[in-house]
């Protein structure tokens, strides 16, 4: 039997057919794997080159409630409104009723204490407990007027106090979480929508009783701030709400003034990753500064003023007639009132600095206290050998209040309502304490005195722009921001922090410029002016200061050789050359290295300064292989990823930075074949940034994309193709023709 031969070119024809297909195919995989990742921006959305500015996220879509039927009725109770929406969100109230914001707790896994408003004691209105009408005007509730309140009753949660967006709904102050009779119910129900920073800051700007009291960072000027006051939350800056930072999960928002644990809490970090800045020494100081510290210079810097202060002691004066005595100061801020006492209020205020490692502890109504010291309420825990501890600024707030003279503990006192025993009636702390006491079920002796008292307050809102954050020259100096030996340092290491060297901002106009020193020493200008300092600009009086008053030549300037001064800036190389040979023998850094061109020293034709002292092993040196391929001492002293190579030791990566593969290549060194890397491409401490295209290749492999294979691979995948299809069509005929042919033989 004959089979029909099929004809070459037709094989040949499907062949390329198919190989056509194949190659696009593959084209198109690789095309929407590229496709698929920005082009202009990176992971942080930023363009390249541009620094880590974190993005707002995509606002929640808005959907218009006023054409819900549900909706369209006149609510005679608030908690009528509260079943309407649990109509659809049938899941929302119970995840209310699950957060800090319901249950005014906090347990602390760390610490094992239980905290929250409802436990914890302060010193600006003491405790919600026996107060609860008016402490709870800020609860997201309806009907919390005392310890008979049901937690359970879905109907209590209040969802307009969070998501109105007409700006008119407000809670009566002492009206235990209800709103004011004048709000409209059915218009603020009909325009709900995504939280915002005034709803936010209906009660987080207004703690403790009037604007800017508590936090010092938190007022009403952050609804609508300004760029120079908040660069996050202001329209001209990422226009964010409190929720673009302190993300929700179910309704449990993020972020904890009773626990900042960086497991749970990254902060700042969340966007600007651990090294967000160009130069590695501020990178280095945000392993131990956070921030804020740098970032958020003062608070209470957006046109009002936060209490800084509050004796309780001084409550109960009246004026001359009987009537309520309120005492302003010139700015309209009350600094006395017969129902509170004296207080203390102040603007721009610089913060104090601690160090702190994201777990706060609490003196509670339990705990024994001293009274002859000050009681500190709440303590930031951390110190500088903790690994997780970075220094925070703080609102360092004082106050004085009452106590249990007999059992020392701090006491709950009854301050509002209109019975008999509430202090603002009666003003007698005697009665006002043993209701509160009585009320809160804990012991009190009957007799109470005033103890002084103390709180902290971390900052982290108001941060201003980049040019506003502070400068070395803030904390590194004798009267700078930072207590250094506060912090624990040692009077050595604080006599070198605090003596970091002035720089002239304007060096052009000034007389202590380097333009007016180059008017004599032209030699050492033309070299400062070629060298890393000239370029980064730090000029002569950074090195050199005055001896007293007076300007040069009639006062002599300091001309202070020692490893110190360098250390100021070179906090790294200062250290490791502390710990080397160099460091134990004081031989400084001007010593190796030309302070003004900051170029090693050398005499006699020596390649390192190095030789100058080493004349033995330099010698030795001179028969090495090493020497032979003109490696000098630098070469391998100061070649390590280890540190900045100022310890002059030879570490565990030092050889392999340069053999790499090859370093058991006898003659690798002397021939230079294999050479692996250039020392003198040593990377930098900080990793490069990767591209935008090294990213998305990165991110497409991730997700198993990959991108558009070789040509050469595409062309093989053809030729295969090929061949394969023409046997089919073609060497299989003529095969069997042939078997045809063997048969009828």
């Amino acid at each position: 039997m004959h089979h029909k031969r099929t004809p070459v070119w037709l094989a040949l024809g499907l062949s390329g057919v198919i190989v056509l297909a194949v190659v696009a195919l593959l084209s198109l995989g690789g095309t929407s794997a590229r496709a698929a990742q920005p082009s202009t921006s990176n992971a942080l959305g930023m363009a390249e080159g541009d620094s880590p500015t974190p993005v707002a996220p995509t606002p929640i879509p808005h959907v218009d409630h006023s054409q819900f039927e549900i909706l369209q009725q006149d609510f005679e109770t608030p908690q009528d409104v509260t079943k309407a929406c649990l109509s659809c969100h049938e899941d929302a109230a119970t995840e209310i009723q699950h957060t800090t914001h319901w249950t005014w707790e906090f347990v602390n896994e760390t610490t094992g204490q239980t905290l929250g408003k409802k436990h914890v004691i302060n010193d600006f209105c003491i405790s919600p407990e026996s107060n609860e009408p008016r402490c709870t005007s800020c609860h997201v509730g309806y009907g919390w007027k005392d310890n008979t309140f049901d937690f359970s009753a879905q109907e209590n949660v209040d969802c307009l106090v969070c998501h109105d967006t007409t700006g008119t709904y407000k809670k009566a102050p002492p009206a235990a979480g209800y709103p004011a009779d004048d709000v409209d119910l059915n218009q603020v129900a009909m325009n709900v929508g995504a939280t915002s920073r005034q709803t936010c800051g209906a009660c987080h700007f207004y703690g403790g009783g009037g604007n800017e009291v508590k936090h010092g960072d938190l007022d009403s000027s952050l609804v609508n701030p300004p760029y120079e006051l908040d660069v996050h939350m202001s329209p001209e800056g990422g226009n964010f709400t409190c929720t673009t930072c302190h993300t929700t999960d179910h309704h449990d928002i993020k972020g904890s003034r009773y626990s900042m644990d960086p497991e749970q809490w990254k902060g700042c970090e969340s966007c600007h990753t651990s090294a967000p800045h160009s130069l590695s020494i501020l990178n280095k100081h945000a392993e131990k500064v956070a921030c804020q510290t740098c970032h958020v210079p003062e608070y209470a810097r957006g046109g009002f003023a936060t209490k800084m202060s509050w004796d309780w002691s001084k409550a109960g004066e009246f004026n001359a007639d009987g009537s309520i005595k309120v005492v302003k100061d010139e700015h309209g801020n009350i600094i006395y009132h017969t129902f509170k006492g004296e207080f203390v209020d102040e603007e721009d205020v610089v913060p104090e600095y601690l160090w702190f490692n994201g777990t706060v502890t609490y003196t509670l109504a339990t705990d024994t206290i001293d009274p002859t010291s000050v009681v500190s309420i709440n303590k930031f825990e951390g110190d500088r050998n903790d690994p997780n501890s970075k220094i925070w600024p703080v609102k360092h707030f004082t106050g004085v209040q009452p106590y249990d003279s007999v059992n020392n503990t701090l006491v709950i006192p009854h301050l509002f309502g209109n019975d008999d025993t509430s202090y603002w009636k009666n003003f007698d702390w005697g009665k006002a304490i043993q209701s509160g006491m009585d009320y809160a079920g804990l012991p009190y002796s009957g007799e109470y005195g005033f103890v002084k008292t103390e709180m902290y307050w971390p900052i982290t809102h108001m941060v201003a722009p980049a040019e506003d954050a502070l400068q070395c020259q803030d904390c590194h100096t004798e009267n700078g921001r930072l207590d250094f030996a506060a912090l624990g340092y040692s009077e050595e290491e604080t006599q070198r922090l605090t003596h970091f060297p002035p720089i002239v901002a304007d060096q052009t106009a000034s007389p202590q410029s380097p333009q007016a020193c180059a008017e004599c020493h032209e030699s050492e200008y033309n070299q400062w002016a070629e060298s890393k300092h000239g370029e980064v600009g730090t000029g002569c009086v950074a090195c050199h200061s005055l001896e007293g008053e007076g300007e040069h030549p009639t006062v002599a300037y300091t001309i202070d050789k020692g490893s110190e001064t360098c250390a100021a800036c070179h906090l790294d190389e200062y250290a490791d050359w502390k710990d080397s040979k160099h460091g134990e023998a004081n031989i400084s850094c001007v010593s190796c290295h030309n302070p003004h061109n900051q170029q090693q020293k050398v005499t006699d034709g020596n390649a390192t300064s190095c030789e100058n002292c080493h004349h033995q092993i330099a010698s030795d040196a001179e028969h090495s292989t090493h020497a032979a391929a003109g490696v000098t001492c630098t070469d391998c002293h100061k070649n390590t990823h280890e540190n900045t190579g100022h310890t002059f030791s030879i570490e565990k990566d030092t050889c392999v930075n340069c053999h790499g593969e090859t370093i058991h290549t006898a003659d690798a060194i002397v021939t230079g074949a294999g050479l692996t890397s250039d020392i003198s491409e040593k990377p930098e401490t900080e990793p490069a940034q990767k591209t935008t295209e090294e990213l998305a290749e990165e991110q497409a492999a991730t997700a198993g994309i990959h991108a558009t294979p070789p040509v050469a691979v595409s062309v093989v995948v053809g030729i295969i193709l090929l061949v394969g299809i023409y046997w089919v069509f073609f060497t299989k005929d003529s095969e069997a023709e042939s078997d045809d042919s063997s048969s009828e033989s």
